[in-house]
């Protein structure tokens, strides 16, 4: 009767193992779903891809094809906005409505760059950033390795929204970033 007592006392130490090896393999696919979701949400949500159309039909009553090549010539990722100098030349009224919808969007930075970013997928230096993502933050970087774009021709708009968590606009350090990108094909 003894010996029984050991045997039930170790099939259920095996089931409680077996038990807690399944539940911390549940656990961690859980966990890495949820941080890629989380991820997904702060690239190309709908909201911020909606904000992203409405600049851009902005921006295309001023003429972005000229925009586009003025600002990029030869550079990968060019940074440009309302004070950019290239966009309104000294119109100061639509300075002024640019900064207003800026402000209202959340924007932090927009970026003009050509629709193949394939190249930045393996784009590392030392420093663990080459030469075309010099100008970006980290997050940003990380965001337009992602785009891809192999073969395409043209110009995309990537938007940098900066928000606190209650939907406002943000500058500081604890802000959320969520990205959007929009192709503008050949222009």
């Amino acid at each position: 009767m003894k010996s029984k007592r050991g045997f039930v006392f170790i099939e259920t130490i095996v089931v409680v193992a077996v038990l807690t090896v399944s539940l911390l393999m549940i656990y961690s696919t859980y966990s890495a779903s949820l941080m890629k979701e989380k991820t997904r949400i702060k690239n190309n949500d709908s909201a911020y891809l909606y904000r992203t159309y409405y600049l851009e039909k902005f921006f295309r009553n001023f003429r972005i094809d000229v925009i586009a090549t003025e600002l990029t010539g030869n550079n990968v990722l060019t940074n440009f906005g309302c004070h950019s100098g290239q966009v309104f030349r000294n119109e100061e009224d639509n300075v002024g409505f640019c900064d207003a919808v800026w402000d209202d969007l959340n924007i932090s930075n927009m970026y003009l760059t050509l629709n193949d970013l394939s190249f930045l997928q393996n784009c590392t230096n030392f420093n663990g950033k080459c030469g075309a993502l010099g100008q970006v933050n980290d997050s940003s970087a990380s965001y337009l390795k992602t785009i891809g774009g192999k073969g395409l021709r043209g110009y995309r708009i990537v938007l940098e929204f900066a928000e606190n968590k209650d939907g406002t606009h943000c500058t500081g350090d604890k802000c959320q970033y969520y990205y959007a990108t929009l192709s503008l094909g050949e222009i």
